[in-house]
């Protein structure tokens, strides 16, 4: 049977000035679908309703959305997790469950979003009149996880895997096995397909968010995309560069008010039956291709708010 979780859903982050965040957001490549005095809420490409949403208030990560698998009724999970089912605000409705994990970190599990119609995508064949892309901001599909520090690693990692049936891929460990860096998980789907990860686990002094991950239309757009908010000035924080793990391809960029966003493409899928391993990693998170991680990389880490 597949997990309780079937896809990773939104982030919902706070930053205290909502046009920065907006031109910051809308330059790396995400569009604005709806938006009010305190709310801002940005869509990819895909036919997710919205895949970001920003509050006015402190700089820092409020909630991770996660949706339900279809197949579980959201109403069902309310003794379990001993919380309440409400209404989703924000574009496509839907119902949510709030819960926190053992760091304080509100988890949204959400069901009954409605979907909306995917934006047209890249034509591949060149028109009588058609160029080659060379600029502009990259094609946002989705988000496709993000990445968590916690000072409670190992009691984070079973929280996760067990309320929501994710699955171990890879553990990161230094000098022997059991000395754990991190763990990365990803979504039961059965034999369906899926990403390496869903969510990223590692030890660090302090808890909170290190990164959110969108995953771009083509593997063009991060080179493009990077380009684009070069010449805007933003703050670059890594890359051009690949995970081995995953096969994927990343670019770091950190928004106005210390939220680190990546672009991110990946050709390596995952099933229930693929095989998990563990992986010795040099201090610093050394096991890529391009440069060593920068110390800001390594150590950052957005505050959890609690509302």
């Amino acid at each position: 049977m597949a997990g309780l979780i079937s896809s990773i859903a939104y982030v919902r982050l706070g930053a205290p000035d909502l046009d920065d965040q907006e031109k910051f957001l809308s330059d790396f490549g995400l569009i604005k679908v709806g938006r009010d005095l305190d709310y801002l809420y940005m869509r990819g490409i895909g036919d997710s309703p919205f895949v970001h949403v920003t509050e006015r208030g402190p700089s820092g990560v409020i909630a991770v959305g996660y949706d339900v698998n279809p197949d579980i009724d959201i109403e069902d999970l309310q003794e379990r997790f001993c919380a309440p089912v409400s209404t989703l605000d924000g574009p496509g409705g839907g119902k949510c469950l709030r819960i926190r994990d053992p760091n304080g970190q509100v988890v949204e599990l959400v069901q009954g979003r409605e979907r909306v119609a995917e934006l047209p995508r890249q034509d591949r064949v060149r028109g009588p009149e058609g160029i080659s892309k060379d600029m502009g901001p990259a094609r946002v599909e989705r988000l496709a996880h993000t990445a968590y520090a916690t000072t409670r690693l190992r009691e984070t990692i079973n929280w996760y895997q067990d309320m929501f049936g994710f699955l171990p891929t890879d553990e990161l460990y230094i000098d022997q096995p059991g000395n754990t860096l991190g763990r990365f998980v990803r979504v039961d789907r059965g034999e369906e397909l899926v990403d390496h990860h869903v969510l990223f686990i590692f030890r660090s002094e302090k808890n909170g968010l290190h990164h959110a991950s969108f995953e771009v239309e083509r593997v063009d757009d991060i080179f493009t995309g990077g380009d684009y908010l070069h010449e805007g000035s933003y703050d670059h924080v890594r890359g051009i560069g690949r995970h081995a793990l995953g096969s994927q391809i990343f670019d770091y960029w950190m928004s106005p008010f210390g939220v680190m966003h990546e672009h991110w493409s990946s050709s390596e899928k995952m099933n229930a039956s693929s095989r998990f391993n563990e992986i010795k990693i040099g201090s610093g998170m050394v096991h890529d291709s391009g440069e060593k991680p920068p110390e800001r990389f390594v150590k950052q880490a957005s505050p959890i708010i609690s509302k």
